[in-house]
């Protein structure tokens, strides 16, 4: 009797512990995902500023960047430690311009060539903009995963294996804090400190 007690018991709890927290439906889950990436498409003036850190094979770096997006309009400054290494870029999809103190600036079409050729630095400076919001890249077939709040958690896109651990809430928005870039060797980490979304 006092082990049937037990077993009664027992699963009573579990099914209590089941009810308190409803299972989400995939339907459900992705609607959340479709509405959430609808508002953040609609954000296209916004500032975003934190650290990176870049790893690779041979070498690993980290500073402090400022990225401003006005439509198709985008200005990034990355510097080092104690301001070294300043560079700041200013494009469109016209084209990319790169400037440093004291030096002469540099035009190009492609912003990641652009950045690897003056710098050695590499970034996805083209898809930055839209992953930076936690939003795929338009076009191309990206896997993702999202979670109950219809947020990414995961994308798999051009290359890179992204995935998303914190998120922060500014403006009604759930914009992300921290995120973690890989392609091949190469591995990036964003942590944001400040979003701005006009």
């Amino acid at each position: 009797m006092a082990i049937t007690r037990w077993v009664w018991l027992a699963g009573f709890l579990v099914l209590s512990g089941c009810a308190t927290r409803p299972p989400v439906s995939p339907a459900d889950s992705e609607a959340s995902w479709l509405a959430h990436q609808a508002v953040l498409e609609t954000l296209t003036h916004w500032r975003v500023q934190g650290r990176i850190a870049v790893r690779t094979d041979s070498e690993g770096w980290s500073a402090h960047f400022d990225w401003k997006q006005r439509g198709e309009d985008y200005r990034i400054r990355v510097r080092g430690p104690f301001g070294q290494g300043a560079v700041e870029l200013h494009g469109n999809d016209l084209g990319v311009w790169l400037k440093r103190a004291d030096q002469p600036p540099v035009f190009a079409l492609n912003p990641e060539a652009l950045l690897e050729r003056e710098t050695g630095w590499q970034l996805p400076v083209a898809g930055l903009s839209s992953w930076l919001r936690g939003l795929p890249v338009p076009g191309g077939q990206p896997n993702i995963v999202w979670d109950t709040q219809g947020r990414l958690l995961k994308i798999e896109q051009n290359g890179w294996q992204i995935s998303y651990s914190r998120y922060l809430v500014q403006s009604d928005l759930q914009l992300p804090e921290k995120l973690r870039m890989q392609r091949d060797s190469l591995q990036v980490k964003f942590i944001i400190d400040v979003w701005q979304t006009s």
